[in-house]
C-alpha cells in the first residue's frame, strides 16, 4: 500500500480508540506511525538490498512495540498531557494497521522479523488502489467536518474498510478458483492470482509448472470484455484505455506459456552470483532467460512475472512496439569465458 494511503488509514483506525479529549493526538500519531514503517528506505542503498530488505525490521510484529515506544515518547513532547500509554496505543494502531495493510498486497511483507525473514502476502488488493485509499480519506474527512460525532464516524469508516477488504478476499477466492479451472493446475504447483491495477474483479493468474510458467490475465467482473487482438499502448495516455483490452472474462483468457531454459554453463555462472540469489529469495515467479551474444559471450536475464504489465510480455532485447515498464528485471553478462562484465536492473522505457 502507498504511504501516504497507510497515513490516512492510521489516522481513521486510531481515532476509533479514543473520546474527543485526545482526538489531536490520535489522528496525528496514528497517521505518522502508520507512515513510519516505509522510512526504512533511508536505511536502503540500491535496488538489490531494495529488495531484501524492505519490508522487514520496521514491518515486524516482534519489532511493533519498541517503534511504538519511540514514536510514543517522541509524540508526548507535542502532546504533554496525553497519557504515554494512550501515545503508545495509536502508535501501535498505525504501525500494526500498516503491516496488516502490506500484508494483504503481493509484495511480500516479513512481519516476523528477526525470527525469520520469509514473505508473507495475501494478494487480495493492489499495491494502489483508489477505493481502499477513498474510503479512508472520506473517513477522515467527515471526522474532520463533524468532531462530535468523529469517533463514530471513523469506526464506520473503518468497518466499511473491513467490508471491502474481505470482499477482495472473496473475489480472490473466486479468482484463485476459475483461474486452476482454466489452467487445469495440476496438484502441487505453486499458483496464484494477483490483483491489478483500478479494479478488484482484474486478476493476473500466474502458474509454475517447473518447467515453464503460464500466465493470463483476465477478469471476473460483469463488464468483462477484452479483445481477441488487443493493441499495446504507445504511448502514456493510451495506458488506461487499454486496460479493458487485456482483461478478458475467464473462459476467454489468453494463457501465454513462458518456457524456463535448461540448463548451461551461462545460466550456473549466473546463479553463483551473490546478487542472483537476493533476486531469488526475492521473487515469487522467477523467469531467468539466457540468450547467446554475437562476440560469443552471454546475457542471462532474471525477472519475477508478478510485475508483469498487462500489455506487455517478458522482458527481451530489441522489439519496437508499444511502451517498455517492467520493474525489477535483473542483467548479467559474460564474456565468452564465461567472465562477469556487466550486471544491474534494466532501465525501463520504450522498446
Amino acid at each position: 500500500m502507498d504511504t501516504v494511503t497507510h497515513g490516512l488509514a492510521g489516522s481513521v483506525l486510531s481515532r476509533v480508540f479514543t473520546d474527543r479529549s485526545e482526538a489531536r493526538a490520535a489522528f496525528w500519531v496514528g497517521a505518522v506511525a502508520a507512515m513510519v514503517p516505509d522510512l526504512d528506505f533511508l536505511l536502503i542503498s540500491g535496488h538489490l538490498n531494495y529488495l531484501r530488505d524492505h519490508r522487514s525490521w520496521t514491518h515486524s510484529f516482534l519489532v511493533l512495540p519498541f517503534l511504538s515506544l519511540a514514536i510514543a515518547l517522541l509524540a508526548r513532547l507535542l502532546f504533554r498531557r496525553a497519557r504515554l500509554p494512550v501515545l503508545w496505543l495509536f502508535a501501535a494502531v498505525g504501525v500494526g494497521s500498516h503491516i496488516l495493510f502490506d500484508w494483504i498486497t503481493s509484495f511480500g511483507t516479513m512481519f516476523w522479523t528477526p525470527a525469520t525473514r520469509a514473505r508473507y502476502s495475501l494478494d487480495w488488493v493492489f499495491i494502489l488502489d483508489p477505493i481502499f485509499t477513498g474510503t479512508v480519506l472520506l473517513s477522515l474527512t467527515a471526522a474532520l467536518l463533524f468532531p462530535t460525532r468523529a469517533r463514530r464516524i471513523s469506526a464506520a469508516g473503518s468497518a466499511l474498510l473491513g467490508l471491502y477488504i474481505a470482499g477482495c478476499a472473496v473475489l480472490h477466492a473466486r479468482a484463485l478458483a476459475e483461474w486452476k479451472r482454466i489452467d487445469a493446475v495440476p496438484l502441487g504447483a505453486n499458483a496464484a492470482v494477483l490483483p491489478q491495477f483500478l479494479s478488484p474483479f482484474r486478476w493476473l493468474g500466474l502458474t509454475d509448472r517447473g518447467e515453464e510458467i503460464d500466465v493470463a490475465f483476465f477478469d471476473i467482473g460483469p463488464f468483462a470484455r477484452g479483445t481477441a487482438d488487443p493493441r499495446p499502448p504507445r504511448k502514456w495516455s493510451e495506458i488506461l484505455r487499454s486496460l479493458g483490452d487485456y482483461y478478458p472474462p475467464p473462459e476467454r483468457a489468453r494463457i501465454q506459456r513462458f518456457a524456463k531454459p535448461p540448463p548451461s554453463a551461462a545460466l550456473s555462472a549466473a546463479r553463483a552470483i551473490p546478487d542472483w540469489g537476493i533476486y531469488l529469495a526475492f521473487a515469487r515467479f522467477p523467469l531467468e532467460t539466457v540468450d547467446p551474444e554475437p562476440d560469443g559471450g552471454w546475457t542471462v536475464i532474471v525477472q519475477d512475472l508478478r510485475f508483469l504489465p498487462w500489455f506487455s510480455g517478458p522482458w527481451e532485447p530489441g522489439g519496437t512496439e508499444g511502451l517498455r515498464r517492467q520493474p525489477f528485471v535483473y542483467r548479467v553478462r559474460f564474456d565468452a569465458g564465461l567472465r562477469l562484465v556487466e550486471r544491474g536492473f534494466v532501465s525501463s522505457g520504450r522498446r
